[in-house]
């Protein structure tokens, strides 16, 4: 079998799309697909056929009316069974379910999404996604992606987020406790009681500094942070900072010098190009552009 490749995320004028949804068809005579792997998650809704998929080399069968939850940078394959399937695919980034307003409760139920080693049920069958209201919440975020009509972000986020609630929601019910590895455990349950005293903490938190208060190597730290989360100390500070900056510039009379100061950035400058590379505009201009929108 061919190694997994690895699919980038998807840019909209040079800033990644957190948010897509995609209407695929596959045939019976399609050649297999290629193994692949990606940061961020997918979740698939199967509304014709029925097909075979690889999540990390296992196989399952995939129905229709069944959800399937891919989680990030876990390997997979799919190939159609039936004449013709049609599925939908939501992709999107694990920033999605990242924000410095998260609980400890909230960080315990999206870790397990966020791990390539988690052992959580793969394939959410009919029952459940007609009783959770899946269909609905999949042709409303498709419609709204579709539409990009005002605000549609936000509504993609919600479609996207009551989903994996429905989910959260079901595994309770069953009584099924998501595991791990018991290494990779041990680290989620780490990281998830660092991320609340980083989550308070942001705009003076530093990686050194924080591995330190919590007695554990600056360099196991450092690589169980980018394990769990999917991104590196620094990336997530920067996005908790830039989220903040974002809700300064639009409820406050600040300057960019001083929200540049209030974060913690070094000089304006610095403030300036990390906002830009995760806007791909300066925060004048984003601001200029929410007005006018």
């Amino acid at each position: 079998m061919k190694k997994a490749v690895l699919e980038k995320a998807r840019d909209l004028d040079g800033v990644t799309v957190p948010v897509e949804c995609i209407e695929m068809r596959k045939t019976k005579d399609e050649p297999d697909h290629f193994a692949h792997y990606h940061e961020f998650l997918e979740l698939l809704y199967l509304t014709k056929g029925e097909m075979n998929i690889w999540l990390n080399d296992k196989p399952f069968r995939f129905c229709q009316g069944e959800l399937i939850i891919i989680n990030s940078n876990e390997s997979h394959r799919l190939e159609s069974v039936a004449d013709e399937s049609l599925y939908y695919v939501i992709k999107f980034t694990p920033k999605l379910l990242c924000t410095f307003q998260q609980t400890p409760k909230e960080t315990k139920y999206i870790l397990p999404f966020l791990a390539e080693q988690s052992e959580q049920p793969r394939v959410y069958g009919k029952a459940f996604s007609d009783n959770a209201g899946i269909p609905a919440l999949i042709e409303d975020a498709v419609n709204e992606w579709n539409e990009k009509g005002v605000g549609y972000e936000l509504a993609l986020k919600a479609d996207v987020l009551k989903i994996i609630r429905c989910v959260v929601g079901f595994l309770s019910q069953q009584g099924i406790n998501v595991k791990t590895s018991a290494a990779a455990g041990n680290i989620q349950q780490m990281i998830s009681t660092i991320l609340e005293y980083i989550n308070e903490n942001f705009i003076t938190a530093g990686e050194k500094d924080v591995a330190d208060r919590f007695n554990i190597s600056y360099s196991y730290f450092s690589r169980s942070f980018k394990q769990v989360m999917n991104m590196s100390f620094k990336e997530y500070i920067n996005y908790l900072k830039i989220n903040e900056a974002q809700r300064l510039l639009l409820t406050t009379g600040k300057s960019i010098a001083e929200i540049s100061l209030d974060l913690g950035f070094s000089s304006s400058s610095h403030f300036i190009n990390v906002f830009k590379k995760h806007k791909n505009c300066s925060p004048k201009q984003y601001k200029k552009n929410i007005a006018k929108d």
